[in-house]
């Protein structure tokens, strides 16, 4: 079973997203604050993360860098309702694996999520 680490500062999102995802057998950990995320990722390692860009304190950008120093090799897929061309710059420069546009389907979530662990496997398979 895949673990994800979900950060969101709107908490109907977040009860979203988890449903969505443990419907498909995976476990959810919800956040809502990237100072939040950053104590979870000290804590354990997570197969994911999908971050929200627009949140307060640190945004989806600062604490996918933050996370990446804790966890170099987690997938992240960031969510936002004002994709642009910056965005996704700014994203991939960082590492961030996907940036998803708000709103999305769940099929759309759930296929960018095994998209994105797809390739995760794909390289750990080529490397080891």
């Amino acid at each position: 079973m895949e673990d994800i680490l979900v950060v969101d500062d709107n908490s109907v999102m977040l009860d979203l997203v988890k449903r969505i995802l443990e419907r498909e057998g995976i476990d959810a950990i919800c956040v809502e604050s990237g100072k939040e995320a950053l104590v979870k990722l000290n804590e354990r390692t997570f197969s994911m993360m999908i971050t929200d860009y627009n949140m307060p304190g640190l945004d989806g950008l600062e604490l996918a860098r933050k996370g990446l120093e804790i966890a170099p090799q987690m997938p992240i897929i960031m969510d936002t309702g004002g994709i642009s061309p910056k965005i996704t710059r700014l994203a991939r420069e960082i590492g961030i694996a996907k940036v998803l546009a708000k709103p999305f389907l769940a099929t759309e979530l759930v296929e960018t999520i095994r998209e994105v662990m797809g390739k995760r496997r794909e390289l750990v398979a080529s490397v080891g």
